[in-house]
């Protein structure tokens, strides 16, 4: 149904409900994650202007240096480009960002309700029986997100091309342990978004 391009996609000749079916593919194939959306207008106090960058072990932004939050939602994974073209770039050779130390052939399918962005983070996770999150098992910076959309238009669906950052599992299990379990209980229900002025509530 859909090819990955540089440009966006756009789904021809059908006429049924695509969100509705991509909804139904989410629950039968999707693994739950956690979610960081950093907001680029608001520096953290944490933020270090020599060095544009955060504190990793800060609670209110995650180590990203950018107000931001931390969210359970749905993703499907799957490996639908080869290694060659995600460390080269379309077209040539791709600068990688300091702290990149593998780009997967990954391609983390996210609903178009959640609208994905360039440098948000994605934490693969390991679950309790309770649905609370226990360990990291990788960190995921997207790189590229790719936006389908359907004959009128409309983003049915967002592909998002990813980058593992070995070099941040340590800070966010860090975090991650530190939570309260206020916080940790909010996580494990899903969908809604937590904030760092929630999160440091015991």
């Amino acid at each position: 149904m859909y090819k990955f391009t540089n440009q966006t996609t756009e789904v021809n000749n059908v006429d049924i409900d695509l969100r509705k079916n991509i909804e139904g593919l989410t629950k039968e194939f999707s693994i739950s994650i956690l979610y960081i959306r950093n907001c680029k207008f608001v520096k953290c106090k944490c933020f270090d202007d020599t060095n544009k960058c955060g504190d990793p072990n800060c609670k209110l932004c995650f180590g990203s240096g950018y107000f931001a939050s931390m969210e359970k939602i749905p993703a499907i994974e799957s490996s639908s480009r080869n290694t060659n073209a995600s460390s080269s770039g379309y077209g040539g050779l791709k600068q990688t960002n300091i702290g990149v130390t593998n780009q997967t052939a990954e391609i983390y399918y996210i609903q178009q309700q959640y609208t994905p962005k360039s440098r948000d983070i994605l934490l693969k996770v390991t679950w309790d029986k309770q649905g609370n999150p226990v360990d990291i098992i990788k960190v995921l910076e997207i790189t590229d997100v790719y936006e389908m959309r359907g004959n009128n238009g409309r983003i049915e669906l967002n592909g998002c091309s990813i980058s593992e950052r070995t070099d941040l599992v340590r800070s966010f299990n860090i975090i991650l342990k530190s939570l309260p379990r206020k916080a940790v209980s909010q996580l494990s229900k899903g969908g809604k978004c937590i904030w760092p002025s929630e999160t440091l509530k015991n």
